[in-house]
């Protein structure tokens, strides 16, 4: 069964003794150069997908509520 890299860094991180939630951390950071260069070349090279405009659209929600105090 090959390991892509995210199996490495899981093996990686349970042998040096990290808890699962700073290995978390790790998968994130390592993911973030990626995920900009993806959000980079979709502004530059794409066309969006769609625009809302709030001015074209109107609440037809309920009207003011309160927040429980709890929620405070």
């Amino acid at each position: 069964l090959p390991v892509n890299i995210d199996g490495a860094i899981a093996a990686v991180c349970g042998d040096v003794g990290m808890p699962a939630s700073v290995a978390n951390a790790i998968f994130l950071i390592s993911r973030i150069p990626g995920i900009a260069a993806h959000a980079e070349e979709e502004r530059v090279r794409q066309l969006p997908m769609r625009q809302i405009d709030p001015k074209d659209h109107t609440y037809d929600g309920p009207s003011e509520r309160r927040l429980p105090d709890r929620r405070k």
